[in-house]
């Protein structure tokens, strides 16, 4: 089944997020906290109170901080910047591990050393990567075919080209502002879905 993975942006404030991500969570499949600026403590309260607003904690992904990942019982989304995903995998082997990766070597690398799937991009123009080249769906597909572990597509995915994207294999796709950036982010998230189906 496809997924629909949300990232956060950056830009809401935590009160922010915390009143809208409850609604979002009925349409979205996974919602990632992607928030560098915020201490453990940040992140720790908002999980606890998107849980408490009911938020199913298996929903939640937190971006690089594997602290917060294990106090609260949610995924972590590990990075280049991360500790390395044979490593966390070694400690840690019930933890939901996703893994970013910007090639096939690194794809399969990733599968390798025990991710649970991984998010590859950026595959359209993206304001958030002004002037680096789009990847392109070909060599989406190439991961797909390439590795056994779920493969989620992330970068300019859009409403109108989400079909094109599901149509390599892959298990889903992630977005940033396609979501939080609109007016209506529940509406937003609502055009994905009808995409995808349930």
């Amino acid at each position: 089944m496809t997924q629909l993975h949300l990232l956060t942006t950056g830009k809401q404030r935590p009160d922010v997020l915390e009143r809208l991500l409850p609604e979002l969570a009925a349409t979205v499949d996974r919602i990632h906290l992607r928030e560098p600026s915020w201490s453990a403590k940040e992140l720790v309260a908002c999980i606890e109170t998107l849980v408490r607003r009911g938020v199913k904690t298996e929903q939640l992904i937190v971006h690089d901080r594997l602290d917060v990942a294990i106090v609260t019982g949610t995924g972590v989304q590990l990075t280049t910047r991360s500790i390395p995903v044979d490593r966390v995998r070694s400690r840690f082997p019930e933890l939901v591990i996703g893994q970013s990766v910007h090639s096939l070597t690194e794809a399969v690398a990733a599968e390798q050393g025990g991710a649970d799937y991984v998010l590859y991009g950026h595959i359209f123009e993206t304001g958030s990567k002004p002037g680096v080249p789009p990847r392109g769906l070909d060599a989406l597909k190439q991961v797909v075919d390439w590795t056994s572990i779920p493969v989620i597509a992330i970068g300019g995915i859009k409403p109108d080209n989400l079909q094109d994207v599901m149509a390599t294999g892959c298990s889903g796709g992630a977005v940033l502002s396609g979501i939080l950036g609109q007016t209506s982010p529940v509406e937003a998230a609502g055009r994905f879905r009808a995409v995808i189906g349930r």
